[in-house]
């Protein structure tokens, strides 16, 4: 029996009014006025407003991961992830990953394909994460990072990735999602 998902039958709540608090360059903070779908008032709610941004999971011919190790402000550590960043104004996403894998790791590669689009927190933003998968990777340039970047590429075997990410070895959320989704869909081959 398939499952078949039932569309919701409260309405879409409806921002009345629009205050822009703060920015800080790489976001912005609005405070929302809200109506619920029945427009009954509810009280405000603040947002960030942040561009969309892009992750590439690229494979060498050898199936391996390009990666990257990357100073993190947040959580003040070295992560493990995949190239990625912002999406510039008016820049395709596809064309966005292929620059971050290029100025990240140095790295180009064949083909983009979309593997997934998540929204990173949708209570909060209203932003998009793209995570493309890109096939032939190989080095070709050397790397050129962002004034507050710096990263140290290095390939995973592929075979290895899901040991890796089972002992917590990355722990950025997005980056998670697309190796996790690339692996169920080589599971489902």
């Amino acid at each position: 029996m398939t499952f078949r998902l039932s569309p919701p039958r409260i309405a879409t709540w409806r921002r009345t009014r629009t205050h822009e608090l703060a920015d800080y360059g790489v976001f912005t903070v609005q405070r929302h006025e809200m109506e619920d779908g029945a427009g009954k008032p509810r009280r405000a709610v603040h947002c960030f407003t942040c561009p969309d941004w892009c992750n590439v999971i690229a494979l060498t011919p050898a199936d391996e991961v390009v990666m990257i190790w990357q100073y993190r402000f947040g959580t003040d550590t070295m992560t493990l992830e995949v190239p990625g960043g912002v999406i510039d104004p008016g820049e395709d996403p596809a064309l966005a990953a292929e620059r971050e894998l290029r100025e990240e790791s140095g790295f180009a590669a064949d083909g983009f394909e979309l593997l997934v689009a998540t929204e990173p927190n949708p209570a909060l933003q209203g932003n998009r994460c793209f995570t493309y998968l890109a096939r032939g990777a190989r080095p070709a340039f050397e790397t050129e990072f962002d004034d507050l970047e710096e990263c140290e590429p290095v390939l995973v075997p592929l075979d290895a990735l899901p040991r890796l990410l089972d002992e917590g070895a990355v722990t950025h959320a997005l980056v998670l999602c697309g190796l996790e989704r690339l692996l169920r869909r080589r599971a489902l081959r």
